[in-house]
């Protein structure tokens, strides 16, 4: 289960309180993160909501909550405000809705372009790299993250939210478990053994005239939303297909953790025993789970008590949820 995390910010800009400071945005350091008189509270408690309402239009459409986003469309001329609205934004979140933002990690410099690690080496500084890009998880008790309490979204449909959610955790439990890279090759005979090589289900499968679309357009998608990424090198052969490999990306690390794929390859398992808890161990790092006498259910993870993914990571466990209660019905 989910790991507690923490976002923390460090304002190592030089104190310059006792000079007059231009009101303009545009003359900010970078940061952002000084104060500036002139906002009242009032008005800082509007940027607050602004804030929130932002966040959470970003995880709906799993958009990472950029900071440069939140300056150009929550804070604008008060740029210099961010740190106050941020922590304003946290406290909300977390009191109302359950919810933290917590900060995606960066980019595996080993996934960049020649050209991306250029860029990179220019614009490297004393300060320790961060991503500048969040995202919204949970830190509800243990006992709330049910996936009979948590259903699926009814954004278009919830039976391809729930198809679309297993779809990326097999995807993203397989590279992991392959040692953190994955050939295209062995993508390929994976999902041919799911019969989705050509096709998987739609956003809504039960739309008679779109049940499914191609396979490749969702696999773009998991890109986009930073699940997967695909880094291709010409092959021996100058063969693109052959030096084409699979990732885990941002979100899939944040969302997919490895306690979260322990417990999917539980699930495909139907249960636990000592041999599995053993490599598990061994592939994942996680602690061995004691399996419990036949007929007894697990007890939940203790680690989950501290919270963790949200609105994403709801989505791993709804999808078990809702194929389990097919089972049933087919039963």
């Amino acid at each position: 289960m989910p790991r507690p995390r923490n976002t923390q910010f460090i304002d190592d800009d030089v104190d310059n309180s006792g000079l007059s400071q231009p009101q303009s945005p545009y003359n900010d350091d970078g940061d952002g993160d000084q104060q500036m008189g002139g906002v009242g509270g009032g008005e800082t408690s509007q940027l607050v909501k602004k804030l929130v309402r932002y966040a959470m239009a970003c995880e709906f459409s799993r958009t990472p909550i950029r900071r440069d986003g939140i300056k150009e469309k929550v804070l604008g001329q008060h740029g210099r405000e961010f740190r106050k609205v941020f922590e304003g934004a946290q406290t909300q979140l977390r009191e109302v809705c359950g919810m933290e933002m917590v900060e995606l990690p960066t980019r595996d410099r080993n996934l960049m372009t020649t050209e991306q690690k250029r860029k990179a080496a220019k614009s490297q500084s004393q300060k320790e790299a961060t991503s500048n890009a969040y995202m919204l998880v949970s830190i509800l008790p243990s006992k709330f993250k049910n996936p009979h309490i948590m259903t699926p979204s009814k954004a278009h449909s919830a039976d391809g939210e729930a198809a679309y959610m297993a779809l990326y955790t097999m995807i993203i439990s397989i590279i992991t478990l392959s040692g953190g890279e994955l050939s295209d090759p062995r993508l390929r005979r994976h999902l041919a053994r799911l019969n989705a090589a050509e096709n998987m289900p739609s956003a809504n499968p039960s739309d008679p005239n779109h049940p499914s679309e191609k396979t490749e357009l969702v696999l773009q998608r998991m890109i986009k939303q930073g699940y997967i990424v695909k880094k291709t090198d010409s092959g021996p052969q100058g063969d693109e297909e052959e030096g084409t490999t699979w990732h885990v990306g941002p979100r899939g690390k944040m969302e997919v953790d490895a306690e979260s794929i322990a417990g999917f390859v539980r699930t495909v398992y139907g249960g636990s025993n000592d041999e599995l808890e053993k490599k598990l161990s061994t592939s994942l790092g996680v602690r061995e789970r004691k399996p419990a006498p036949q007929g007894v259910p697990e007890e939940p993870d203790e680690q989950a008590a501290n919270g963790g993914p949200g609105p994403s990571s709801r989505r791993r466990s709804r999808a078990v949820a809702q194929d389990e209660d097919e089972d049933e019905d087919d039963e």
